[in-house]
């Protein structure tokens, strides 16, 4: 099915949508064995209008919204001042909504990610982590010339999730 988007810089008003959306994908990856309290905890401090507002508000992030029929499907947040090896810009996250899976979405937020840093640091290369069990978006990554330059984990309430650590360098 040919899904008709647009990607955009995000605006405030966006803010309580972007925190149900991210707390939706998030939940989706890492709560595969039901929404635990530590889960619930993390997702109810994580994805909050506060903290998504902090984000539109940093100048050091540009956080770019996917939107299908007035509704967003995904978003993705570069961030500038970050490093890894000699790669300065970290996709911090790059979350679409299952249902919109597979319709060009990701790479759409991808291309214009990689415009936005080019112009800003005349660099298109980023780095970003996956969870090492989410094998369709390692495929993604993949597909896009990505490679895997580590491993690293998120750990929460002392289970430790690994996580992938993938480069693009073009």
């Amino acid at each position: 099915m040919k899904t008709t988007y647009s990607t955009r810089t995000a605006r405030p008003e966006d803010a309580a949508r972007l925190a149900v959306l991210g707390a939706h994908v998030w939940v989706q990856t890492y709560a595969e064995a039901g929404v635990s309290e530590p889960i619930a905890q993390y997702v109810l401090k994580t994805f909050t209008t506060e903290r998504i507002l902090t984000l539109v508000n940093d100048p050091g992030v540009v956080l770019l919204v996917a939107e299908t029929g007035g509704n967003l499907a995904g978003y993705i947040v570069i961030r500038f001042d970050s490093h890894h090896a000699d790669v300065p810009i970290e996709i911090e996250t790059l979350y679409v909504q299952d249902s919109f899976s597979g319709r060009g979405i990701g790479s759409a937020l991808m291309n214009h990610a990689k415009g936005i840093a080019e112009a800003r640091t005349g660099n298109r290369a980023f780095w970003l982590m996956v969870n090492s069990r989410n094998e369709k978006a390692i495929s993604f990554y993949h597909s896009r010339g990505m490679t895997q330059e580590g491993i690293a984990y998120f750990e929460l309430d002392g289970i430790r999730h690994e996580n992938k650590v993938m480069v693009a360098r073009y």
